[in-house]
């Protein structure tokens, strides 16, 4: 299958956090010191454990992320991010792996966009309320109350906003339409897809179920940049095959990734 022009692909922060298909492991190891045996751990890893047979939706998802991986390294698809997601990372347990063993996108660039709305022009606070998720929350419901002229006409007295900031604000109803139907806890969501949308995002990838319906089916809002799970992506490309996981539930592999 020929590609001219990859589709663009922007991730949702749960699509980074099944990039990763190992864990950390120990193996007990003996050796001969001094003419005894002595037993030492050695550290690797092993393959994480898929979703239960009983959550068969997800377990199909992460069971398509090495073709998305491989898709991405390929050009057929072109993946992006930003700032907002990498701050929902922070919070997420072993996010700051030192090794890209078993990640999936291995090898992979990224695009790293620019926000929507770059909160921290309106919002001063310390990194660690900043990545808070209630404070992203109350940018969100700040976005859906303002008066976006007023607004800009009292920062641009005070500093100079970028044009693509500007735009964005100017246009600030198309988040209160993303938003439409959400809870609150979900305007995060909205705004992602929204950042994914304002930079030619072809389609905003994530497992939030729930998302995906209420953005589909419910709101039922124009949507030029799609929110879709793993599987309805590879679909929507034409993609029947399947890559399989490399690294396999219970098997130890040593720090360079080698089975043993």
């Amino acid at each position: 299958m020929e590609h001219s022009t990859p589709k663009r692909v922007f991730l949702d922060n749960c699509i980074l956090s099944i990039s990763d298909t190992v864990q950390g492991a120990q193996k007990n190891h003996q050796i001969n010191w001094g003419g005894k045996e002595h037993t030492v751990k050695i550290s690797g890893f092993e393959g994480k454990p898929l979703p239960k047979e009983s959550q068969p939706w997800k377990r199909e998802q992460v069971e398509c992320m090495p073709t998305i991986g491989r898709l991405a390294r390929q050009d057929v698809i072109a993946l992006s991010s930003y700032v907002e997601t990498m701050f929902e990372g922070w919070k997420r347990p072993g996010s700051s792996s030192a090794t890209a063993i078993g990640n999936v996108f291995n090898g992979v660039e990224f695009e790293h966009v620019e926000a929507a709305v770059e909160r921290s022009y309106f919002f001063q606070s310390s990194l660690d309320e900043h990545v808070d998720s209630q404070s992203m929350i109350k940018f969100c419901k700040w976005l859906l109350n303002i008066d976006p002229n007023v607004l800009i006409d009292k920062v641009t007295q005070a500093k100079s906003l970028p044009s693509f900031q500007v735009a964005n604000l100017r246009n600030v109803k198309r988040f209160s339409e993303l938003c439409k139907g959400l809870s609150e806890k979900q305007y995060p969501d909205a705004f992602h897809l929204w950042t994914a949308e304002v930079n030619g995002a072809d389609f905003f990838l994530t497992i939030d179920k729930k998302f995906i319906h209420v953005m589909t089916e419910t709101n039922r809002v124009d949507l030029p940049c799609p929110p879709l799970s793993p599987s309805q992506l590879l679909n929507q490309l034409g993609i029947d095959e399947r890559d399989p996981i490399e690294y396999m539930e219970g098997v130890f592999y040593d720090i360079l990734g080698r089975r043993g």
